[in-house]
Order: C-alpha cells, then sequence, then structure tokens
C-alpha cells in the first residue's frame, strides 16, 4: 500500500499536518510556498509533499518534505538522495518528516540517521501510535484534535476515544456547519485505522451531526472503499498463493479466476519470479 493512498485521505492529511508538527514536535511554519517537486538528474525522482518555508529574513529560509508512510522500512537512503537532489536544486537545507501510520510496531523507520566521512545525516520521524491520545485531546486547535484517532489510545476503548474527540472538536467549533466539516474529516481518517463504523455510529449519536448516509462525499467513499477492499482482497489471496510456491501460474489463474497478466503484476510487486506458461 505504500504511496497508494486514497486521495481524499491525502488532501485531509495535508490540511492536518501543520497541526501535527506544532503538536508533536512544537515545530511552528512561518508561510509555506509551493515548489516543483520532479528534480531531473541522471534519474527522475519525484518527492511527495514539498514546499519552502518562508521567512522575513531569507538566510532563515529552509524547505520541507513530509512523508505518510504505511510500511515499516528503513528509508534512509532514499530521502539522502532526496536531500541531495533538493539541496543540488534550491541550495538550501531541507528539513525531512516521516510520518508512521503503519499496522507494524515502527522498527526500520527508525533507523533516521547516517554517519559517514564527512557526512551527518538525520531526518525526524513521527510515529502516531508512540503519541498518547491525550496530548491531541488537549489541543485548542479543532484540526490537531482529530489526530487522536491515529495515536496511542492507551487502556481506553475505540468508542470512547471518538466520542471524547467528537465532543472536544464540537465544543471549540460550536457552530454547525464546521463542525460537520471535522465530523467528515475524522470519518476520512478513522479509515486509517479500520475504524470507520466506530465513527458512524458515534457521529449519529450526537445530538447534532450531518447526514452521513446521504453525504456525497462519504457515499463516494464507501464506494472507493468497498472497490479497494474487493482489490486488496484478490491482490493478497494471489500474493499468498505465490509465496506459498507450490501452485502454478496456471493454478492460480484457475483456483482464483484471475488472468496471467494480473498474476505477473502481482509478482512483479512482491518480488517473486514467476515461471512462464508451459
Amino acid at each position: 500500500m505504500a504511496n497508494k493512498y486514497d486521495k481524499i485521505i491525502k488532501e485531509n492529511f495535508e490540511e492536518l499536518l501543520p497541526s501535527l508538527f506544532r503538536v508533536a514536535l512544537n515545530l511552528e511554519l512561518p508561510r509555506l510556498v509551493d515548489l516543483k517537486d520532479r528534480f531531473q538528474v541522471t534519474l527522475e525522482r519525484e518527492m511527495d509533499n514539498l514546499k519552502k518555508v518562508v521567512h522575513d529574513d531569507p538566510s532563515k529560509d529552509f524547505g520541507l518534505h513530509w512523508e505518510i508512510q504505511a510500511i515499516d522500512e528503513d528509508m534512509r537512503a532514499r530521502n539522502f538522495f532526496y536531500y541531495g537532489l533538493f539541496y543540488q536544486d534550491q541550495k538550501i537545507p531541507l528539513m525531512q518528516i516521516v510520518v508512521y501510520i503503519g499496522e507494524r510496531p515502527a522498527k526500520h523507520i527508525l533507523n533516521n540517521q547516517l554517519s559517514m566521512m564527512g557526512v551527518e545525516y538525520n531526518f525526524l520521524v513521527i510515529d502516531l501510535k508512540r503519541i498518547p491520545k491525550d496530548v491531541f485531546l488537549q489541543s485548542d486547535t479543532p484540526e490537531a484534535v482529530l489526530l487522536a484517532i491515529l495515536a496511542d489510545f492507551g487502556a481506553d476503548k475505540p468508542e470512547k476515544v471518538i466520542r471524547q474527540i467528537l465532543q472536544k472538536v464540537q465544543k471549540l467549533i460550536g457552530r454547525i456547519p464546521r463542525l460537520e466539516k471535522y465530523q467528515r474529516q475524522l470519518q476520512v481518517l478513522s479509515r486509517l485505522r479500520k475504524l470507520e463504523m466506530p465513527v458512524k455510529k458515534e457521529i449519529e449519536r450526537m445530538p447534532i451531526h450531518y447526514e452521513i448516509e446521504t453525504d456525497g462525499l462519504y457515499l463516494e467513499g464507501v464506494e472507493k472503499g468497498v472497490e479497494i477492499g474487493v482489490e486488496k482482497n484478490k491482490f493478497d489471496n494471489v500474493s499468498r498463493l505465490l509465496l506459498q510456491k507450490k501452485y502454478t501460474l496456471k493454478d492460480i489463474m484457475v483456483i482464483l479466476d484471475v488472468t496471467e497478466s494480473y498474476i505477473r503484476k502481482v509478482a512483479l510487486e512482491i518480488g517473486i519470479k514467476v515461471e512462464p506458461i508451459d
């Protein structure tokens, strides 16, 4: 699933990131301006989410590059490469932040430093599941409060945390139109923790809530979610049979009713060599 996030989730997350950086890193960003996100050298590499942080004193300006990562992997080489490309083009420092939202406990992704001959390099990692939910719930910014849905719940059940989020946002907002916006955003973010249904139920229990079943964004999300769920299930089943290494390509085609080209595509993504059909 790396870097293949639902578009709505990415748009929502980007709007919430300044609050996340403020709460988790105590990082205030004065003004952000867009930068091109492709640097052409021998190879072309695309950097997601790239901005320039602009100050009144230009000597303090720096680049800001963040990624939302769902897979626990060592990102040092890739990020170091990106840093080199950026500095060659812009000639200013680059702050890199990785926001980890994966299901597995963070391990490899926490390796964020390189120390080599003449080089000292590091980037920042925010592991949302290691941040207590109360850090976000105590915020006076609704965008930050919403991020509690991705934090460490401690001993509390998801339903209780969801209720706390909705109540705090309602207290901060008060106005129904704006409240609806944050309810929608919470519904979207909940997909990252597979908490869509508990969030939906808690929203329905509120005295003030939008009609989620008739909301166009929600319906679009449900349809897309079903679509993505079916596709993910299909991908997982093919992966499972390929990894067992006891089924031929033709066997998998028959068992799962999938095409040869689809199996080869999955095999390529998971790094499995597939023998040709006799």
